[in-house]
């Protein structure tokens, strides 16, 4: 039976003291673990799909030894920002002015006007298919950007039709786990990241499509 399992991901799959807790036992990367697989994760908080693409310069052996690569990423990509991330770093390096500056201009109608975000939609999609490019011996699969209620929307105008835009390009590109039926109690307060509720979701998502592919 197949159990060898890569991961990419940003923050998603990691532990969290805030805004609210949980625990690395209660993660879904250590929840797959429980269950019998061997997983090897690769996670960076606040990573895009670009950043995370860097890191499979340390598995491209000539045979995968992984069954399956799952990656969580996306969120980081298409939220709707003020800024790019060389120009945060500019505006955080200004003495006094700088944390000034980051709170005038973080506004709704900065992020109406420019129109940012850190991965553009055609270098989402490259980017996911390198993904399966670089992996021809393994199953990869993506896991889908966690929807955005209402709250969300409110703090963040637009992002739940980003959210739309790039799960779109998921399923346009690769084998795709559904997250779109989670429910609000497994988010955090942040609306973003998941709570102990949220991670034993995913597992179960995760494991009916390895059931689909004759797992366990």
């Amino acid at each position: 039976m197949s159990k060898n399992i890569l991961l990419f991901t940003d923050s998603l799959s990691l532990p969290r003291s805030q805004p609210e807790n949980c625990s690395f036992s209660n993660t879904w990367p250590e929840l797959l673990r429980k269950n019998g697989y061997s997983v090897c994760q690769i996670a960076i908080g606040g990573a895009t799909s670009t950043e995370l693409l860097k890191q499979t310069f340390y598995f491209q052996s000539p045979k995968s030894e992984f069954d399956y690569v799952i990656i969580q990423s996306g969120i980081v990509d298409c939220t709707p920002r003020f800024a790019g991330k060389n120009e945060l770093k500019v505006i955080k390096s200004i003495p006094f002015l700088g944390k000034y500056l980051l709170q005038t201009l973080n506004k709704q109608w900065v992020r109406n006007l420019r129109h940012i975000t850190y991965v553009k939609p055609s270098k989402f999609k490259k980017n996911l298919q390198q993904f399966i490019d670089l992996f021809p011996t393994s199953k990869v699969l993506f896991l889908s950007i966690l929807p955005a209620n209402s709250d969300y929307e409110k703090k963040v105008g637009g992002i739940a039709k980003r959210i739309a835009q790039y799960n779109s390009i998921l399923l346009e590109t690769g084998s795709v786990i559904d997250l779109s039926g989670i429910e609000s109690s497994g988010i955090m307060s942040d609306f973003h990241h998941l709570n102990e509720k949220g991670h034993a979701y995913v597992l179960q998502c995760i494991l009916q499509k390895l059931n689909g592919h004759g797992e366990l």
